[in-house]
């Protein structure tokens, strides 16, 4: 997967990014490995906590989480680890998939040193670390307040988007078909897709067709055609305001207008209607929140 990265030039936006942050920020690849950081280490604290063998499997495993969730949103995913320091993630997408991720990485966070060190303390306490030693790496560490990190979140969207634009993340051969039936489907987003359609379009049998869906999509390939169905609808009814929920169901191709109640609901959790007026009270401010 490293290949598909031009790794000098997002190097090159790492760093910049960094100057203006001051918070390490790194490129995970599929595998959730580190493939591209600046700085090159992990900060000090995150370094040491990692020495304990059973901590650097939960710092593993946080990642994998971490990377799951994000990889089902559209906008930056803040959490805190295992350890108590915040960390906030964004896929990097290529046509609709996911090729890799960014990471702002190791923040500590809190009203005051003496808290963050007290509820590191109290999170690594089974870890067999030197509390003297953390407590001396805690308070070396730059304290950021929460608005500082909610703007970082919102600048890491803008450098996924650069990286994405400027083309440094490339499909990988499985990917491109991928990206074929994604196209296939949205091109024949009013229609009534039918999976054979699919198969013979693109040229592969029914059973890969599957496989693909499941191993790439983590869902079905009925689940997926759904969900780029409802995709397109909830985009609609932010860009064509005019257009009435039963003509949005008929452009997405659903023909009956219970049965696209139902399948919206299902997938975003709330109704259509309540979908358009949750999205007008908000302001606007935030579109890829809502998509």
């Amino acid at each position: 997967m490293d290949n598909y990265f031009d790794t000098d030039k997002i190097m090159a936006v790492l760093k910049d990014y960094h100057t203006v942050t001051h918070i390490r920020i790194a490129l995970l690849n599929n595998d959730y490995i580190d493939i591209a950081g600046y700085p090159n280490k992990k900060a000090s604290l995150c370094e040491y906590i990692r020495t304990s063998g059973k901590a650097d499997l939960k710092c593993q495993e946080c990642d994998r989480k971490a990377c799951a969730i994000a990889r089902d949103t559209k906008s930056a995913y803040m959490y805190q680890c295992h350890a108590g320091l915040y960390e906030i993630i964004k896929p990097l997408r290529v046509n609709g998939l996911v090729v890799g991720y960014l990471f702002f990485a190791h923040m500590l966070s809190g009203p005051t040193y003496d808290y963050c060190l007290k509820e590191i303390l109290s999170r690594v306490r089974t870890y067999d670390l030197d509390e003297e030693k953390i407590r001396k790496l805690v308070y070396d560490s730059t304290l950021l307040n929460p608005e500082y990190i909610k703007a970082s979140s919102r600048l890491l969207e803008a450098i996924a988007t650069n990286i994405c634009m400027d083309n440094m993340g490339l499909l990988k051969p499985q990917d491109n078909l991928l990206n074929e039936i994604t196209n296939y489907i949205n091109t024949h987003i009013s229609d009534d897709i039918q999976i054979k359609d699919i198969c013979r379009e693109i040229g592969i049998g029914k059973t890969k067709l599957c496989n693909l869906s499941k191993k790439f999509y983590k869902i079905g390939i009925h689940d997926y055609i759904r969900n780029l169905k409802i995709q397109k609808a909830k985009e609609m009814m932010i860009n064509d305001q005019w257009a009435s929920i039963d003509e949005i169901a008929l452009k997405c191709g659903f023909y009956d207008y219970n049965y696209f109640i139902y399948i919206f609901r299902k997938v975003v959790g709330i109704t259509p209607k309540k979908f358009i007026k949750k999205y007008q009270n908000s302001g606007s401010q935030n579109l890829s929140s809502f998509l």
